[in-house]
Formats: C-alpha cells, sequence, structure tokens
C-alpha cells in the first residue's frame, strides 16, 4: 500500500513539474516576441493577468478560417474562462524584473502601470568619476542621480535654471538608458489543449501614460510556440487633471545624506 502511494506521489509530483516547465517554456517565447529587442530585461507584474469580462471579439468567421487551417484545434480551448490567479515569481521566466506590490492596483489589474514620476538623488558636481558611474549603474528604479554645485542653495535650487538643465539631461540620460522602465508586462495564466498542441494568453502592455492588451492563440510547432490570431484587444490611457502625463515629475531625495 505504502509503495502504491509512493507511486502516485511520484507521478503527481512528475505532472505538476511538467505543467510548471511547459507554462515556463511557453511565456518565455512569448516575452522574447513581445518584448522589444533593446530590453536587457523587462518589468513583469507578479500576479497573472485576469481575462477582463467582456464578449469574446473572435468572429464565427475567424473560427470558421482558424478550423479550416488547424482542423485539430478544439473551440473548447477558445471557450475556457481562467479561474485562479498564479504568482509568476514561482516560475523560471528569464530577463524577469518583479514590480513591487506597492505599484499594483489589485482592483483594476488593467491599470497597472509605471509611475509617471522619479525621485531625484543629488550627488556633489565634482563627485568622482567612477563612484558616478557605479551610482547611475546600481541606483533604484525610477531615481534620477543629479549633480549639484553647493551654491545651490537648497530652498531654490527647484528655481535655478543651471539646476534644472542639469535635471533635463540627467532624465534625458535616464530615458534612454533605462526604456525598460517606461512598460510593465503582464500575462495571464496560460490555458492549454489537452494534446498540449495549442495554448490561449492574455498579454498586456502598460506604459505610462496608454496601455495595450489581447488574447491570443498559439500553437505548438516543433517546440516552437507560434501565434495564430489576437484577437479581444483593448487599450488603457491616463488621465491626470493637474498635468500632462509624460510631462517630467519629480520628487526630492537624498538617501546618501549628501550636503546641500
Amino acid at each position: 500500500m505504502q509503495r502504491f502511494t509512493l507511486i502516485i506521489l511520484c507521478l503527481i509530483s512528475l505532472n505538476i513539474y511538467g505543467q510548471k516547465a511547459e507554462i515556463e517554456n511557453l511565456i518565455n517565447q512569448i516575452a522574447a516576441n513581445e518584448v522589444p529587442e533593446n530590453f536587457e530585461n523587462y518589468f513583469l507584474v507578479p500576479k497573472s493577468l485576469e481575462k477582463p469580462k467582456v464578449y469574446d471579439s473572435l468572429r464565427n468567421y475567424q473560427i470558421r478560417t482558424l478550423k479550416m487551417s488547424y482542423n485539430d484545434l478544439p473551440l473548447s480551448l477558445i471557450l475556457r474562462q481562467n479561474k485562479k490567479n498564479i504568482d509568476w515569481k514561482k516560475y523560471n521566466l528569464k530577463n524577469v524584473i518583479y514590480v513591487h506590490n506597492e505599484h499594483i492596483n489589485n482592483e483594476y489589474i488593467y491599470l497597472t502601470a509605471p509611475p509617471t514620476g522619479k525621485n531625484v538623488q543629488f550627488v556633489k558636481h565634482n563627485i568622482d568619476q567612477k563612484k558616478y558611474d557605479s551610482l547611475i549603474k546600481n541606483k533604484k528604479p525610477y531615481t534620477l542621480i543629479v549633480k549639484k554645485k553647493w551654491l545651490w542653495n537648497k530652498k531654490k535650487i527647484w528655481d535655478n535654471e543651471k539646476f534644472y538643465n542639469e535635471l533635463i539631461k540627467a532624465w534625458k540620460v535616464d530615458e534612454e538608458q533605462n526604456m525598460e522602465e517606461k512598460v510593465y508586462f503582464q500575462f495571464s495564466q496560460p490555458l492549454f489543449s489537452t494534446d498540449k498542441k495549442y495554448a490561449k494568453v492574455s498579454i498586456f502592455k502598460n506604459s505610462r501614460c496608454k496601455g495595450t492588451g489581447f488574447t491570443a492563440l498559439y500553437k505548438n510547432e516543433n517546440g516552437t510556440w507560434n501565434k495564430l490570431i489576437e484577437y479581444n484587444k483593448v487599450i488603457s490611457e491616463v488621465s491626470m487633471s493637474h498635468t500632462k502625463c509624460g510631462d517630467i515629475a519629480i520628487s526630492y531625495n537624498n538617501e546618501n545624506n549628501i550636503e546641500l
């Protein structure tokens, strides 16, 4: 009896491990196609994306076309809904930086977007170049390293033209070097056909001011997941009352206790 129980547990463990590997392989391939090539990493919301409660936009003629091209595509996969969320941190996904929980809006999952502002961390204007380069390389996300001369009065610094020029310079450098910070990715839990040949995933890419998403069907062809069709496309936009989304928004940060 104990031996039989052990065999059952082993089979269950192998099945769970196999499903986990299938999901990792699919999501890693999707990310390789959806994330821009010039991104070294990409920001991912840990909580899997919930499918929005909308009617499927996949038309009957599109379904017929799919069935003509892929006669073994199960229609049940198209109709199935995600019933639970998963934590992507428990999966081995490549080149991922997970979004901190404080940036996640659980009530409106599609509105999970990168911050519209950045913190300013001042450093001395004559800082050693190696130390400055190290700060730039190891800074926290959404942080600007700005050089400040000791003559710039703390109370009037925000009205100082020279400081403003330094700020603009730091902003532009940060935007060019950290393009990954401009967009958050979200993936739903994949749904697979019984034979594992087909899969359905919802994907959302949310920037500071606008987001786009869709649901897609994929087919596994010799180990490569190829996208068959996109549907249920959605768009979200950020609206701000006092400023224009995308304008420079900053806050003061002096973590290194540098004299001002």
